[in-house]
């Protein structure tokens, strides 16, 4: 096996960090090495992170991802070694596993660096900072991701670990490893000077702030052509979206189902939109994304199929997926959406819930399940009865060779297995098999139990993560309230509210968000600027179905600490507050790489609250009006668009203090963000509908109010 070096590219900042020895000049002695007592022991016992906490009886004196690192590394002259993973990854256990299965490279590790093992889920920073670093050289993203770093906090060498085996990990260390050890104990002041000024360049050259649009029409040409953009990349034929990536498409869907009930846009636009958006999701219903077994969503596919996914599930997957079906459901009339948001939150719940109330972001760490997911077609038959494998063969389209294409497995490594799905619809496999559509149903329904009895035995499920995520908790709050939109079941209602209590008092009773719970949190778990998105938008959707305008103010809190710690002295919205960075980078969230974009979150939040009467901060004002190259890159750019979209048709409902019960509760099931609500305090028995550029007027008929909402139908 050929093993790619670990790639010297340099990039650079100089930390301004206290520290001597950082600053001396090259005529001072040379001071001694100090080993911190720190650096002699892990020190991950306390971190809240399930994946670190797993590693916190490791041989291997990890390090917490924090600036304290940067110092030890000085005193001890010594490269800092950081893995970047998460147990949304597969490969992050296993690599860490291989690591620790070696005394040479424990050894290693110990003695030459200072080894750092840092959790993206807490430190979201360092996914943008594997993005940008693989983009340097030219390879994709993946986790983990080693990265060295120099004392003075300067990326020196990167390498992302598509783990395969564990000699591939060994070789990595002899090989690439080797080589930059030796540079550094050779020549250190080469290393701190060429990567500081590579370092320098980079920051130079980092993206500015997004133009300003400051003209409403022009900003709605700009959508109608991102709209028109984005729906050419629609291949009818095939039913599939070209170049939208390998991640669950949530935005994407979100985006077509506004623009499919945009009244701004031309009719043959909305149709587009919404043919586009219709055969985006029959392929995703169809395919093995949803797990036909337990309803889960799984966050990314294996390739060009979305019959082949990478076998992992997270809360964040499921909530997200979950609020975007919701209000699917709402635009375009999607009965099956809407049973697909139903199975998520159920799966979501049974699998992420912890016993403060409270969601992980996944369960415990462990191996990731491959063949293990996969099946042969006679296991299958063994399994179920005769009817029932009739039925499961049909619908899945099982084959004796495997059902996974040659493009999806062109090295024939699962060869003869099956992904199961619900490719086919019932009535079409109760044709085929002669049976009735229901008893096809209750043969589905028998076996499936069956079938996941079978899953569970083979690979069983790991044990619940007790420890909350502010970004998962947050998520479900939103993913609660648009249910509630969707269905209109108080239940839905009362656990938003519930959860959305929970998360305040969990992760914002210090005057900063923790990504974990704790009023005195470390650095590392102080939130980024995405978790205070995640937040606003929890908080404003919590307004909405409550007409409680305490939810809409603290939304308007956490918009307003974005704008005083998280713009950098150039106008750019940063992810990392300056006292919580490790690499003096102010690294922006500009595009949807893994999921919404910081940028695009706020974009939308602020509309919001602008719709909402509040006043936008002044430091953040240019999100209001500034737009990335939508129209060359729509599919990375769909949460902007959507944020555009909505600036031009959203529709602001004043609830009059009079206002009967029945009415108050049919402004409560309104959609989330096309019409956003408070109660007012002018008198009178109706809901007053202010267009963004159209004539009020005042409703009073719970009927009236439910019209208001129709979904967009095929012509």
């Amino acid at each position: 096996m050929k093993i790619h070096p670990l790639v010297p590219c340099l990039l650079g900042v100089t930390l301004t960090l206290s520290s001597c020895s950082r600053d001396s000049g090259p005529d001072e002695p040379e001071t001694p090495a100090v080993v911190a007592p720190e650096l002699r022991v892990n020190q991950l016992s306390e971190t809240p992170s399930a994946l670190l906490k797993a590693w916190a009886d490791s041989d291997v004196n990890w390090q917490q991802w924090d600036p304290a690192v940067l110092d030890r590394a000085t005193d001890a002259r010594r490269l800092v070694f950081a893995v970047i993973g998460s147990v949304r990854y597969p490969g992050t256990f296993e690599t860490l596993d291989a690591i620790e299965s070696r005394p040479d490279i424990v050894r290693r590790l110990n003695e030459e660096f200072v080894p750092v093992l840092a959790d993206l889920d807490i430190s979201r920073e360092t996914s943008l900072v594997a993005s940008a670093l693989s983009a340097e050289t030219g390879q994709p993203v993946n986790f983990p991701f080693v990265l060295l770093l120099s004392p003075n906090g300067d990326p020196v060498s990167w390498q992302p670990l598509a783990y395969q085996n564990d000699e591939m990990i060994q070789n990595f260390f002899d090989n690439s490893v080797e080589v930059i050890s030796r540079l550094w104990n050779e020549s250190p002041d080469y290393v701190l000077e060429d990567s500081a000024t590579k370092n320098g360049f980079r920051r130079d050259g980092m993206p500015k702030q997004d133009p300003a649009v400051e003209d409403a029409d022009e900003r709605l040409d700009l959508y109608r052509t991102a709209i028109r953009r984005l729906t050419s990349f629609y291949e009818v034929d095939l039913s599939s979206m070209s170049g939208s990536g390998g991640l669950f498409p949530v935005g994407t869907l979100e985006c077509l189902g506004d623009a499919a009930i945009h009244p701004k846009l031309d009719p043959e636009l909305r149709q587009k939109a919404l043919v586009s958006l219709s055969g985006i999701l029959d392929q995703l219903q169809s395919s093995a994304m949803i797990d036909p077994l337990d309803g889960g969503i799984y966050s990314a596919r294996r390739g060009p199929s979305w019959n082949f996914p990478v076998f992992v599930r997270d809360c964040t997957t499921q909530a997200r997926a979950a609020r975007a079906l919701s209000l699917l459901h709402l635009e375009v009339d999607r009965p099956d959406a809407l049973e697909t948001a139903l199975a998520a939150i159920r799966f979501a719940e049974a699998q992420f819930l912890t016993p403060k109330g409270l969601f992980a972001i996944a369960t415990r760490p462990g191996d990731s399940p491959q063949e293990e997911w996969l099946w042969t077609i006679e296991s299958v038959k063994t399994t179920l009865d005769e009817d029932e494998f009739r039925v499961w063969k049909a619908i899945s389209e099982l084959d004796r060779l495997g059902n996974l294409p040659i493009e999806v497995d062109p090295d024939r490594e699962f060869f003869r297995l099956n992904s199961l799905g619900l490719r086919r619809p019932v009535s079409e496999v109760a044709q085929e098999t002669g049976l009735s559509p229901n008893k096809v149903r209750t043969l589905l329904e028998s076996g499936r139990k069956k079938l996941l009895k079978v899953r569970e035995e083979r690979f069983p499920a790991a044990s619940g993560d007790p420890t909350p995520s502010a970004t998962a908790s947050f998520r479900m709050v939103s993913a609660y309230a648009a249910l509630y939109t969707a269905t209109g079941d108080p239940q839905w209602q009362e656990k938003a509210i519930e959860l959305g209590k929970a998360c305040r008092k969990a992760f914002g009773t210090a005057r900063f968000l923790n990504e974990r719970p704790g009023e005195n949190p470390e650095k590392m778990s102080d939130a980024r600027a995405s978790t205070y998105a995640i937040a606003c938008q929890a908080s404003l959707d919590l307004g909405a179905v409550t007409l409680e305008d305490e939810w809409n103010l603290w939304g308007q809190d956490l918009i307003t600490l974005m704008a005083e710690n998280f713009i950098s002295e150039d106008g750019r919205l940063v992810e990392t507050r300056e006292e919580s960075r490790v690499i003096d980078l102010a690294y922006s969230d500009r595009l949807m790489v893994f999921e919404e974009s910081t940028a695009g979150m706020t974009r939308l939040n602020l509309s919001r609250l602008d719709a909402l009467g509040f006043q936008v901060p002044p430091a953040l004002h240019p999100w209001t009006v500034s737009l990335p190259k939508i129209e060359q890159f729509p599919i990375v750019h769909t949460d902007t668009i959507a944020a555009l979209g909505h600036q031009s048709v959203r529709t602001r409902v004043a609830v009059q203090a009079g206002a009967p019960a029945p009415l108050v509760e049919a402004v409560t099931k309104l959609p989330l963000e096309r019409f956003e609500r408070r109660m007012a305090r002018q008198p009178g028995d109706g809901a007053q509908i202010s267009p963004v550029d159209g004539e009020s007027r005042v409703l009073t008929e719970p009927a009236e109010l439910r019209a208001l909402a129709k979904p967009a139908t095929m012509n």
